[in-house]
């Protein structure tokens, strides 16, 4: 199951970070993300999964934004990256659209989402029309 979720701003910063479990996942692995993606160009950033040396970590991009996700465990990829989308699109569903000032301004609304959106994985990814 996911460890973290993470969404990076388009200079690698991190603007939030939602811890899932009670393994505490180090925010090295952004840094280490990032490096790869410098190092290897925009081809590295249209790989939704990528094996780290200690992590799988599923992304995606939307508007400038990347949505993170990690894990030590094998778990289905088109599970963490479908969770990733959904999770896009109900942020822009929320803010309008999604961008990194929006989502600073709305820090509190933003992280509560994450927050029911977690708890409530198994249900977001197979029953859609519930939110």
């Amino acid at each position: 199951m996911l460890q973290c979720i993470f969404l990076l701003a388009d200079n690698g910063a991190v603007i939030l970070e939602k811890q899932l479990t009670g393994h505490r996942v180090d925010r090295s692995i952004c840094d280490w993300f990032w490096d790869h993606v410098i190092s290897q160009g925009d081809s590295f950033k249209s790989m939704p999964v990528i094996a780290s040396p200690t992590h799988y970590i599923f992304q995606i991009v939307r508007a400038g934004i990347t949505f993170l996700a990690c894990t030590q465990v094998e778990m289905p990829p088109l599970m963490g990256i479908e969770f990733l989308c959904r999770v896009a699109d109900i942020l822009a569903d929320y803010l309008g659209e999604l961008n990194e000032d929006l989502i600073k301004d709305n820090f509190v609304i933003v992280y509560e989402v994450f927050h029911v959106l977690c708890q409530a994985l198994f249900q977001l990814l197979f029953f859609s029309n519930l939110f």
